[in-house]
């Protein structure tokens, strides 16, 4: 493969239906999950997301989704008119041929051109999720490290900028019936894997447990203080890719 075989595009609603070429490597199984992460990127698209694709003979093996800070669902407090990256990809079989370059340098170029102050993103210990290694190499710089994730900024027409963590506001309860509370953010198929799971797994429970879903919006982004998470009377225990055993375990410690 040529570099010069590699298209970047940007991000349409038409295109939305094809978001989130990490889950078209091999058979998905969370195929559920991945068609409503794609129908919240069409329905939010200009407004909570924006983004690029990689082609490869008109096939898509890349992406960078994005949104401007002032409308980013990230769980800071950032100045406006910095850009915050969600999610960026390049499927395995593509890594080391220059498209993850292309793709970063084509997101960087035009965000130069609309005098973007600098990016943001939230970078993790994990190889396989938005590894920090892969953001420091590029020049991006820590602003909060933390356990496992760290907010990365990159100066573009601006050296330093203010981003502080919202501070989570989810009290943690005792007593029955036991309180779920989804905060639905949809920008991870894997995320939202587990977020299917739980609704079907909770019904077993009867009228021990009571569903909460909150659809993530900047006012329960600014009410809860997260950008995402699964809390059961207000400890956050399920993330992403996990098991039914492991959802009913979580539960039940709870009774």
């Amino acid at each position: 493969m040529k570099l010069d075989d590699v298209v970047i595009k940007r991000l349409t609603e038409q295109d939305s239906q094809q978001a989130y070429c990490c889950m078209t490597e091999v058979p998905t199984p969370w195929v559920d999950s991945l068609c409503v992460c794609r129908d919240w990127v069409s329905q939010n698209l200009h407004r909570y997301v924006e983004g690029y694709h990689a082609l490869v003979n008109d096939r898509i093996v890349g992406h960078l989704y994005y949104a401007p800070s002032e409308r980013a669902l990230f769980a800071y407090d950032a100045e406006p008119g910095a850009t915050v990256i969600y999610c960026e990809w390049v499927q395995r079989h593509y890594q080391g041929h220059g498209v993850a370059h292309k793709l970063f340098d084509t997101f960087v170029a035009d965000l130069r051109n609309q005098s973007s102050k600098g990016i943001l993103v939230e970078c993790t210990d994990s190889e396989s999720m938005m590894a920090c290694h892969h953001y420091t190499v590029r020049g991006f710089q820590i602003l909060h490290p933390s356990q496992h994730r760290k907010l990365l900024y990159l100066p573009l027409s601006q050296s330093s900028i203010k981003a502080q963590p919202l501070v989570p506001s989810i009290a943690v309860r005792r007593g029955m019936p036991i309180e779920i509370l989804v905060l639905s953010g949809y920008l991870c198929p894997v995320d939202v894997s587990t977020q299917v799971q739980l609704i079907d797994i909770a019904r077993e429970f009867g009228d021990q447990v009571v569903m909460r879903q909150e659809r993530l919006t900047p006012e329960t982004l600014r009410h809860f203080g997260t950008a995402s998470g699964i809390f059961i009377n207000g400890k956050q225990k399920l993330f992403g890719a996990t098991t039914d055993q492991a959802i009913r375990q979580a539960i039940a410690e709870e009774l």
